[in-house]
Formats: C-alpha cells, sequence, structure tokens
C-alpha cells in the first residue's frame, strides 16, 4: 500500500497506470467511503490514464485525525496530494462529498486541475434540496451496525430499486470494503459537519475548466434539482442525467458511466494539449 506525507501526516492511496499514460486523473471518494469504493473504475481507467485514489485523512489507511476540518480542507490535501506525486494538472472525479471536494480543488487551486467531472453532487447552500426520507435513512443508519450490514443497508438505500437483483457482486464488493476499511462514528461525523458547511454556489461562474456533471433521476440523497443547479452554475457545463438510477451510478450504470468517462477524458485531452506536464 503506498502513501504520501500532506502537511505531515500519512496519506494512504492506490495507483493504476499503464506505462506512457495519456494523462493523470484523480478520483475522490464519498461521505464514509474509502478509495476502495473506486477500485473497479481505477482498474478500467488504468488501462489508459495514471489514475490516483487517495483515502481521505482520517478515513481508510490514511492517518487519523480527530480535529474539525472543512471541505476546503480535504481539497488542500488533494492538492498537496498531487503535488507530491507530481500528477498535476490531472482530470478530477469526485462523487457526491467527494464532488464538493473536486468543486474546492478546481477553486482553491485551479492550476492543478485540467478537467471536472462532478458525480451525484451539489453546490450545496440555502437553496439545496434536501434528501428524501429514503436518503435521510441511509445517511443516519442505527450507529449499532456491523460494518458490513451497514454498508448493504445503506447501498440498497442510495441505489434505486433493483440494484440487488442486477448486480448482487456490488453488495458483496460493498461489504467487503466496509469490514477492511470500517469508519468511526466519530470520523463520520466529521466528514457530516464538513458537508454541512459546503456551499460554493457563488463561486461557480468562476471555474474556468471543461465540467462534466452526471447525476441519478432518482438520486434520493442529493435530489436531481441540486445537479442542475450545479450545471447550470459552471460555465459550459456539460450535463447528463442516468433515468431510473440513485445515488451510485458508478455501480448502478457501469458501463455508460464508464463511457462518459472514457469520452470526456479523450475529447478534452487535446483541448489541454498545452497545459503543463511537469510537476507543480
Amino acid at each position: 500500500m503506498p502513501s504520501v506525507q500532506v502537511s505531515g501526516r500519512t496519506l494512504a492511496y492506490t495507483e493504476v497506470a499503464p506505462e506512457r499514460p495519456r494523462a493523470s486523473v484523480l478520483l475522490l471518494p464519498w461521505l464514509g467511503g474509502s478509495r476502495l469504493g473506486w477500485q473497479q473504475v481505477a482498474d478500467e481507467l488504468g488501462r489508459e490514464y495514471r489514475v490516483l485514489v487517495p483515502d481521505h485523512r482520517d478515513t481508510g489507511d490514511s492517518q487519523a485525525f480527530e480535529d474539525a476540518y472543512s471541505l476546503g480542507d480535504l481539497a488542500d490535501d488533494a492538492a498537496e496530494f498531487l503535488r507530491a506525486l507530481g500528477a498535476a494538472p490531472a482530470f478530477v472525479v469526485g462523487l457526491s462529498m467527494g464532488g464538493m471536494v473536486a468543486q474546492h480543488l478546481a477553486l482553491r487551486h485551479p492550476e492543478l486541475v485540467r478537467g471536472l467531472v462532478l458525480v451525484s453532487t451539489t453546490p450545496g447552500g440555502a437553496d439545496s434540496t434536501p434528501a428524501t426520507e429514503r436518503g435521510r435513512e441511509a445517511l443516519f443508519l442505527p450507529a449499532d451496525l456491523e460494518a458490513g450490514e451497514r454498508a448493504r443497508k445503506a447501498l440498497a438505500l442510495m441505489a434505486a430499486d433493483g440494484l440487488l437483483e442486477r448486480d448482487p457482486a456490488a453488495f458483496e464488493r460493498a461489504e467487503h470494503n466496509a469490514r477492511t476499511h470500517p469508519q468511526s462514528a466519530e470520523s463520520y461525523k466529521r466528514q457530516f459537519r464538513a458537508i454541512r458547511g459546503h456551499d460554493t454556489t457563488t463561486e461557480l461562474a468562476q471555474v474556468a475548466v471543461s465540467t462534466l456533471v452526471l447525476h441519478g433521476e432518482s438520486d434520493d440523497l442529493i435530489p436531481l434539482p441540486n445537479a442542475q443547479r450545479l450545471a447550470a452554475g459552471l460555465p459550459g457545463a456539460q450535463f447528463r442525467v442516468y433515468p431510473h438510477t440513485g445515488h451510485m451510478p458508478h455501480l448502478e450504470r457501469r458501463a455508460e458511466f464508464l463511457g462518459d468517462l472514457r469520452g470526456f477524458l479523450a475529447s478534452h485531452l487535446q483541448e489541454n494539449q498545452d497545459a503543463p506536464q511537469t510537476p507543480l
């Protein structure tokens, strides 16, 4: 397991890359998740790209961190991570909380970001559409649930109906990942509090890189109107809505998701050809 020092703390990460990668891609995990949740996507993209997936501070195999922090702090961690590994500028892909961190990364460190893919996420703010009852249930499962069982129940609530019948292996992987990287209640609360302070609404127009917004039509955790506001606020953003899909399109619409992601990366390589490729 590779790791790197970021502001005196250890961040664990996964790297998948061919001998001559076309570009760097940073995948950012979601609330309650670790780098393991992105593994299948990393393996696929890693055939062409240098794919890096860190564990956020205080999650997965990264060093414990007991103080409060903001999503801007996690964005600064990601910036130092990219610099330390000589991987900037990178395409940044974030899902849910990871997509919020990606927004802050693009705003705080624009020179490090080559393009954005924002999945199942929101700009936050006072105009946010709150989670449905089902989405809130996924967020606030009983604290005494065993980690694997919690992951199965959360995935069943976050995904649209039918995923278990179509892809039982997705639930087995979620269970395995959670048992490998169980998150403490305290760590989960710190992440959740950081999310509550997220609001990029008035800053979105400053994002100067190409952006793809992907969202499930039936997302109960971050309902679709949030993604509509996000796409409307980002200059020239592309926007795709997956029908009959919940909060986890990389699992629920795996082939389509990978196709959209690959298409975005390939189409924007040429226009970013002049971006610096030396470490920043």
